[in-house]
């Protein structure tokens, strides 16, 4: 393993007690010693290597404690990436062409049009899908992954017609004669996935491997997968086994599949260096994106409330489950309304967390203060996404009225009640998973119009860096070997050409990633 001496740049130790450092001793795989040069020179010998940094700035590894590794891979890989696409027109000539040079695929598969950004903001249908391919089923996920469009080969695969009944939480939406429009949300994705080409392992590998690459060229030593369901955590087990996971894998199984309506066996707990199993998933509403986030009050020129996915006897007697046999919950929880049925379900569950596991809400798009006191005195984690106030911020202004939009995602709010803060991306939902880009939107809250979204929330470019080392660490449970420079703890580095603490808000984005450590060696 390597024997490695940094020195000479800014390093930012994410510790309280001591911030920054002189230099950092790295040797097979940890942190041996860390602060003073000259005191750290007398205890390395002529074996270690010497990196002069440069001037450039070396802090802890980052860590996306919300990411669909395998999703980003897809993309990557076998999937069309309509995020990005401007009309339906345009959405219509990707998906041709892409049918016309893959003639091999019985389904075509796509995922990543934002209707908001569509000059009419109209959701595209069967009629749009039939133009494009109308020989082959199509299933076009919208960028939220909550919302789906098929053709009428696709439905018709499906076996949905204008009597099909959507099960509890989703929607089948249909057009003026009666007829599905193609149309499906929330849990009536369900109704689709038994009808899919299954992926075999070397795809799902592909995939992993894909994305595992692209993490690390941003910076990224740690991926949390949510909602993996049993056939991808195998594929991880493997890879973990024949060692080719090079940054670590923090899998949360799914435990209610979309369409289901019981859940799905627990999987064995597990941790080793690249793969940690403790957390199960649900899913409790949409998202504000496509306006299926369970709210209180209607979106805006709007009856909708969006859409609770979950009841409280089902999700409570599912969590106990969990919890007793040692698992940490993560849910999926963005509208107030949502907000309020998972935490009613964990102080429920509270009595009977005698080893103090510390669940998760994931998102957490519009709390209040009483529940972020809830929250803070169950000592939850927050896991969230500030990248979605760039990208999806013009669709938050389209659809929330102004109380919403002015708490949104409030991460000032979050920090000054208490709550354990951790940053990800929810990559592919979003097209720009660079930390460095997330931390720069919590900064400034602005989306890509340059719309300011709730300025009050702001927070500090240090608080941003903690929430996606520290904090993300924490989230996942990893803090006592990862998320900060101490000795003893994990050589999970990353190298920058400047410092975030000295530079402008609105250019942190553009700071680049030099190189990527994990356990002490590099792997970018």
């Amino acid at each position: 393993m390597a024997d490695t001496l940094f020195f000479n740049g800014d390093i930012l130790t994410m510790e309280t007690a001591h911030p920054t450092a002189e230099a950092v001793w790295v040797k097979e795989g940890h942190i041996v010693a860390i602060g003073d040069l000259a005191h750290i020179e007398k205890q390395v010998t002529y074996q270690t290597e010497r990196i002069d940094l440069g001037g450039k700035t070396l802090l802890p590894a980052f860590t996306d404690a919300h990411i669909h590794l395998w999703k980003v891979g897809d993309l990557l890989t076998f999937m069309l990436d309509l995020r990005g696409v401007n009309s339906v027109s345009e959405m219509r000539a990707k998906l041709t062409d892409f049918a016309q040079k893959n003639p091999q695929n019985p389904w075509i598969l796509a995922r990543g049009f934002n209707e908001a950004r569509f000059s009419d903001g109209q959701m595209p249908n069967r009629d749009d899908l039939d133009a494009a391919v109308p020989d082959r089923p199509v299933y076009v996920i919208r960028t939220c992954a909550h919302i789906a469009v098929l053709n009428s080969l696709a439905l018709s695969t499906c076996g949905i017609d204008r009597l099909t009944t959507a099960p509890e939480g989703g929607e089948i939406r249909k057009n003026l004669s009666g007829l599905p429009s193609g149309v499906l949300t929330e849990t009536a994705l369900g109704l689709v996935r038994p009808h899919l080409p299954e992926y075999a392992a070397a795809a799902y590998k592909k995939m992993i491997l894909a994305a595992q690459d692209a993490l690390l060229r941003c910076g990224i030593a740690c991926a949390t997968d949510p909602a993996v369901h049993p056939e991808l955590l195998e594929v991880y087990r493997q890879m973990e086994r024949d060692q080719a996971l090079l940054i670590r894998v923090v899998a949360i199984p799914i435990r209610v599949p979309d369409g289901d309506d019981q859940p799905l066996p627990l999987p064995q707990l597990f941790a080793s260096d690249f793969l940690k199993i403790d957390t199960v998933k649900f899913f409790s509403d949409g998202g504000l994106s496509g306006k299926t986030a369970a709210v209180y009050k209607p979106y805006l020129n709007s009856q909708a409330h969006g859409t609770l996915r979950l009841n409280f006897g089902f999700f409570l007697t599912c969590a106990k489950e969990a919890q007793a046999a040692g698992f940490r919950i993560a849910t999926h929880a963005i509208g107030d309304a949502a907000i309020d049925l998972v935490l009613d379900v964990y102080e429920a569950i509270a009595p009977e967390n005698t080893r103090q596991l510390r669940h998760r809400i994931e998102h957490l798009g519009l709390p209040d203060a009483v529940q972020l006191a809830r929250m803070h005195a169950l000592k939850a984690f927050c896991v969230t996404q500030p990248v979605f106030l760039y990208e999806l911020g013009p669709n938050f202004r389209q659809y929330l009225p102004a109380f919403y939009l002015n708490e949104v995602y409030p991460y000032r709010s979050v920090l000054d009640a208490g709550v354990s803060l951790a940053f990800s991306s929810d990559a592919p939902v979003v097209r720009d998973f660079n930390p460095l880009m997330g931390i720069q939107n919590a900064v400034e809250r602005l989306d890509l119009t340059g719309a300011a979204i709730g300025p009050h929330q702001k927070i500090t470019t240090e608080e941003a860096l903690r929430a996606y080392t520290l904090g993300a660490a924490e989230a996942n449970g990893d803090q006592a070997f990862s998320g900060s420079l101490s000795p003893g703890k994990q050589a999970n580095l990353v190298i920058l050409n400047q410092n975030p603490l000295k530079t402008a808000m609105h250019q942190i984005a553009n700071i680049e990633v030099m190189e990527t450590w994990v356990k002490g060696v590099r792997r970018y």
